[in-house]
């Protein structure tokens, strides 16, 4: 028995190391390579956005998330949103894509504020008929809009306040306005926790609701950090206040990656998935590698615990 068990464990020992091996954080041939993804379904198709252009936003898209296509965007060079087509000109992060009717509505960081833009297809092209910020008057980026059940819509977005905060305000029906009169303090990194390894950073913020509650995931860190990683707070209003789960990170160091956060979360079947990037510590972080696993939702005492599972998904371009 004693034999058996002692084989066992090096059995247990050796999978670990190839669990190690597989995920070692190097990025791989033909792996997309996006940073700040999203993820949006639509028509049987998945669309993915995220920070990689100098000249605007790109697109792929997927039947299985595992193989995408080469860029399908309708814009410029390719893209889904070319900076011909809106203000500013450089500086393209973080995109999130709705719909709303019969229009999409991209809403994303261009020169460190807060823009939309709006197409009639998930590819674009994505245009502004007023070219402008959404908040002209200042500064901002990592903008996330939320649309509740009652059809009242938020936006949450990163305020450069006592470091990067996160904020949220109410919007017009339209998506086109962000009453800034109503904007709310949400949290700031917290003294002497994971938040504050490297740099005064929450950031990231996405909310989605659960039995009736309101869950916003952030990433915490610098996003140069290693421990660049993700947590959630949960509240009875959109608008707070929220209170931060004890367990936090939810994500970090995951599966042998660095650097992993700046996630989205999207619906696939009953369930939720999270969509993030991560950077191995041995390359420049611009090289930043998606991935894709299910978010994980247990009920304990009336409330939701979210977690990640270890079913990484890898999703690599098609090759020709």
């Amino acid at each position: 028995m004693k034999k058996l068990l002692c084989v066992a464990v090096a059995l247990l020992a050796v999978m670990s190391v190839w669990a190690q091996k597989s995920y070692s954080g190097k990025a791989e041939d033909g792996q997309l390579l996006l940073a700040d993804p999203f993820i949006l379904e639509y028509d049987g198709w998945y669309y993915i956005y995220g920070t990689h252009a100098a000249d605007g936003i790109v697109v792929y898209r997927s039947k299985d998330l595992k193989t995408w296509s080469d860029r399908c965007g309708n814009a410029r060079n390719g893209l889904a949103l070319h900076r011909d087509d809106v203000w500013g000109d450089r500086m393209y992060w973080a995109p999130e894509v709705y719909r709303v009717g019969d229009r999409f509505l991209m809403t994303y960081s261009c020169q460190e504020h807060i823009c939309y833009a709006e197409s009639d297809s998930p590819c674009g092209p994505f245009v502004q008929s007023e070219q402008r910020p959404y908040l002209p008057q200042e500064k901002g980026i990592d903008s996330s809009i939320f649309i509740d059940d009652d059809g009242k819509a938020y936006m949450f977005w990163v305020r450069f306040t006592n470091g990067n905060a996160i904020w949220v305000a109410q919007m017009s029906d339209d998506l086109r306005h962000v009453h800034l009169h109503t904007a709310r303090h949400i949290f700031d990194a917290k003294e002497g926790t994971w938040e504050r390894l490297m740099g005064r950073v929450v950031e990231g913020p996405m909310v989605i609701k659960l039995d009736g509650r309101y869950y916003i995931t952030y990433s915490g860190n610098d996003f140069r950090s290693q421990d660049y990683a993700v947590g959630y707070a949960v509240a009875d209003k959109p608008m707070g206040p929220y209170v931060r789960y004890e367990g936090n990170p939810i994500l970090h160091r995951h599966m042998g990656y660095y650097g992993t956060g700046h996630h989205a979360l999207f619906r696939k079947g009953k369930g939720y998935y999270m969509v993030y990037h991560a950077h191995n510590s041995g390359e420049r972080v611009q090289t930043r590698q998606t991935l894709i696993a299910p978010l994980t939702i247990k009920r304990r005492k009336g409330e939701c615990v979210l977690g990640v599972s270890e079913k990484i998904i890898i999703p690599r371009l098609q090759t020709k």
